[in-house]
């Protein structure tokens, strides 16, 4: 859907992008996020040595139209990795905390990979990186987007897990 969404996940109109208005989100999202990111990761690696990425996002229950896995195994978290930024210890100990937890892990199914500044991709190993996917099913009320009753469980789970990768 690229950096600048400008259709729905019907495909049906979601904004008219003008080259101006596609350059003003790139200058003043995009761009300023991405150079904010970077500067996060090499102040990281010049005071500790290594730099430590969690990616977070969210995923609907059932697959969105243009989501490019369209199975129906829709695990309650997934994680992405990246074969050069992922630890296997970092995937070794995320499989081992969600099944002692109770719930379905998807390892890069059904959404793979994990973000690294251009800058360090592929070139440092001391850039550490993962995804974290966190499906809606199991925290809000689809399609109203309410928090459920397992909302606090959920936030407190994930903020277990990111404490764990940080004591790794």
């Amino acid at each position: 859907m690229g950096v600048l969404y400008e259709k729905t996940d019907a495909g049906k109109p979601l904004r008219n992008s003008t080259p101006e208005l596609r350059q003003h989100i790139l200058d003043n999202y995009y761009w300023k996020h991405h150079n904010q990111f970077t500067e996060s990761v090499k102040l990281q690696l010049q005071e500790y040595g290594t730099a430590r990425i969690v990616d977070c996002h969210s995923f609907p229950h059932k697959p969105l139209i243009r989501a490019l896995d369209q199975s129906s195994f829709r695990p309650d978290f997934n994680i992405g990795t990246d074969s050069y930024h992922t630890p296997q210890k970092w995937i070794d100990t995320s499989i081992a905390f969600f099944e002692e937890k109770g719930y379905s892990l998807g390892v890069d199914k059904p959404y793979k990979g994990s973000i690294v500044p251009m800058e360090y991709y592929q070139k440092d190993k001391n850039v550490h990186s993962i995804m974290l996917e966190i499906n809606r099913g199991i925290y809000l009320d689809e399609p109203s987007n309410e928090k459920s009753k397992q909302y606090q469980k959920t936030k407190q789970v994930v903020q277990e897990f990111l404490q764990l990768l940080r004591n790794l």
